[in-house]
């Protein structure tokens, strides 16, 4: 390529392709978004509603395979968000110019995935906007019809929504570590990021942010089990509080429990704890992620 002048020549900042390390990290980080989304819409829905969410779908006494025709519909709901999903950052990709190519495969035998890419190149804005317009029009209109409509069932493709736009979210809080002028070039393997070699980045890895995200979470979620289990009783016993719920008991959303009476004090810690940990931990990881790119900028 030619440069003119006293301009720097373009670099090639990152080349993040979709290895089989990746896929299996990103299968991971996935099943902990997936977690933590399921957790927070039934609790939205239950909160709306005053329902817990319910996924039986076939009628009463259909024989044996009634919880085989429950999960087949489960099933086919948990891939259902997948052509909105890429039909919609297919809509940014040509808001923006390019022409989208959409298609399928499966990552080193490990991780099943749906595409939409282009050879157009986008600067670090634009690219952010292609990444995250699936999750945020999804879920913009998909938690308004769950609530207004009492369609529990939609908590799944929109828990599935969220875990499979962990990747986007990571490559988007990449990409804002990085100048507002570097451009980005989307493939079916993975993202190139062209800028200037003084705009290169050191703490680029999926496995620090997949460590941080685990580690995390089993932290958060211990800390939390502690908290509330030792803490709480003591807590309430001193506010006077006689008896107080977080979540319904057997259901994801159920988080603590607490009764006090004359002759005895009980409580209990359910499931909750565990979506509370994995929050935590995605936070984390994704703030330790921008901050390294940040840290590697300023020196």
């Amino acid at each position: 390529m030619d440069v003119a002048d006293g301009a720097e020549p373009d670099a090639v900042l990152a080349d993040l392709e979709l290895t089989r390390g990746v896929a299996i990290q990103m299968t991971a980080v996935g099943t902990l978004g997936m977690v933590v989304a399921w957790a927070a819409f039934s609790a939205l829905y239950q909160g709306w509603t005053g329902q817990p969410v319910g996924l039986r779908f076939a009628p009463a006494g259909v024989g044996w395979w009634n919880e085989a025709l429950n999960l087949a519909v489960i099933l086919l709901l948990g891939t259902a968000f997948v052509v909105p999903h890429e039909w919609l950052h297919g809509l940014a990709i040509r808001y923006y110019g390019g022409e989208a190519r959409y298609g399928v495969g499966v990552a080193h035998f490990v991780l099943p995935y749906a595409y939409a890419t282009t050879d157009h190149e986008f600067t670090r804005n634009q690219f952010v906007v292609v990444l995250l317009t699936p999750l945020v029009v999804l879920t913009l209109v998909g938690v308004p019809l769950m609530i207004a409509c009492r369609w529990g069932w939609l908590v799944v493709p929109l828990a599935l929504n969220a875990a499979g736009s962990v990747a986007d979210l990571w490559m988007a809080s990449t990409m804002l570590g990085y100048p507002p002028h570097v451009r980005a070039v989307d493939h079916e393997d993975g993202v190139r990021i062209v800028g200037r070699e003084r705009d290169r980045r050191e703490g680029v890895s999926v496995t620090a942010l997949v460590w941080d995200a685990l580690s995390g979470a089993a932290v958060a979620a211990f800390l939390t089990l502690v908290c509330l289990g030792l803490g709480g009783p003591l807590v309430l016993s001193a506010l006077g509080v006689e008896s107080l719920t977080v979540g319904t008991p057997g259901t994801v959303t159920y988080l603590f429990s607490f009764t006090a009476s004359p002759d005895e004090l009980s409580f209990g810690v359910g499931p909750g704890v565990l979506g509370v940990g994995g929050l935590l931990g995605l936070v984390y990881a994704f703030g330790r992620s921008y901050l390294r790119g940040r840290r590697s900028a300023s020196e």
